[in-house]
């Protein structure tokens, strides 16, 4: 038996915050191929919670492509360990 929640709403918020953060922001294909997987794990970890709200898990996952952008940001700035 399939579970609508992870067959239809998660592959459809995962595509509807893609879009979005891909017309905000410049990135090459990798950088989208590891948000896509890491925005995958974060959405069915969020359902696994018990949330069900295409619009809340559009939007947390949204904060939580911007939140991984802002942390690469920061890791390219610091200067290397030696």
């Amino acid at each position: 038996m399939t579970d609508p929640i992870e067959d239809i709403l998660a592959p459809a918020v995962v595509e509807r915050a893609m879009s979005i953060y891909e017309s905000f922001s410049e990135l090459r294909h990798t950088d989208i191929v590891q948000a896509r997987r890491a925005l995958t794990r974060h959405v069915f970890g969020l359902i696994c919670t018990g949330e069900t709200s295409g619009h809340t898990l559009t939007v947390a996952g949204l904060t939580y492509l911007k939140q991984r952008e802002r942390e690469r940001r920061v890791d390219r700035r610091r200067p290397a360990r030696r």
